[in-house]
């Protein structure tokens, strides 16, 4: 009969065989692997690696939410599982390119790069499934790297078009007004600058710890007056200041996440209209919370400015 710890093993071997890294490998050789390799559990905050640090590990995040750190210490990208860090140094001997810590607690597989090389050269049909297994995580990294950017540039290009469009009908409508209607181009111009001050005195604070995100919700907010914040306690501190018309807040974020926000913006300012946006949440944990909006990541930029024109009133 299977022993409980036999078991565990089994378990653990076909949970890892799903793991990139290890795919196409046979289980006696992931158990071998595993033997170069130490798990570890780096709780909220703490630092997996430090960008310019010999790269003499690599990592496999089993579960938990790490985030890449900016220069300025804001989050700029989050890693999920089953992620793989430092396989760049394992071969080429670079310095690590960006730091990450802990978002959430999180275990993690640690490979020592002199331990990791010696069981690859006890065995070159292992070694030679793991390097492209590699390779191929690289190119699917630079393959979602340019996914990224497309979509960026192509919603910009779309927002601006829109925008060009919406200016050419403001300004056939004036035209017509006046030659037509027999509207005083003066009176006319006037009454459009103070509805147009109206739209633009609407506060709208973006609470995000990726500044890529917050300067597209910026950007698609151009006719608001739009604040940023990085996390929840510097989203605090802005209300408090001041508090604006409308919250836009991502869920997932360090320290103050969404959900914490959410409830202590309720209990100062209950009037206020906050929407959510995530693309980690689950449904249920968003309804539970009563946002007054949620959309999810990444964004159509159409539905989002419809969302928030429709959340402030000016639908």
């Amino acid at each position: 009969m299977e022993t409980m710890a036999k078991t565990n093993a089994r378990i653990l071997i076909k949970t890892l065989a799903g793991i990139p890294l290890f795919s196409g490998l046979e289980a006696a050789q992931i158990q071998t692997l595993l033997g170069a390799s130490q798990p570890k559990r780096f709780e909220i905050g703490s630092r997996v690696c430090a960008s310019g640090s010999p790269s003499e590990e690599m990592f496999v995040l089993l579960s938990g939410l790490l985030g890449v750190v900016g220069t300025d210490g804001s989050t700029v990208a989050t890693l999920t599982p089953v992620t793989t860090m430092g396989e760049v140094g394992m071969v080429t001997g670079q310095t690590f390119t960006s730091t990450v810590e802990a978002i959430d607690s999180s275990n993690v597989l640690v490979f020592e790069k002199a331990a990791f090389e010696d069981v690859l050269a006890s065995d070159s049909g292992m070694a030679a499934c793991v390097y492209r297994n590699i390779v191929n995580l690289l190119a699917g990294k630079i393959i979602k790297d340019n996914v990224r950017v497309r979509d960026y540039l192509r919603e910009k290009v779309e927002q601006e078009q829109r925008i060009k469009q919406y200016r050419h009908r403001a300004e056939l409508a004036s035209d017509w007004l006046v030659s037509k209607a027999g509207f005083d181009p003066e009176k006319l111009a006037r009454s459009l600058d103070e509805h147009m001050q109206d739209t633009i005195s609407l506060r709208v604070l973006v609470v995000d710890d990726e500044p890529a995100i917050r300067r597209m919700i910026c950007e698609a907010l151009a006719d608001f007056d739009t604040i940023e914040a990085r996390d929840g306690e510097e989203a605090l501190e802005e209300i408090d200041s001041e508090p604006p018309d409308l919250i836009i807040t991502d869920i997932r974020m360090p320290g103050l996440n969404g959900y914490a926000l959410l409830e202590q913006v309720r209990g100062k300012y209950p009037d206020m209209p906050v929407l959510g946006i995530s693309g980690y949440a689950s449904d249920e944990d968003v309804h539970a919370h009563h946002f007054d909006g949620f959309m999810e990541k990444p964004m159509n930029l159409k539905d989002f400015r419809h969302l928030v024109e429709s959340t402030v009133g000016i639908d």
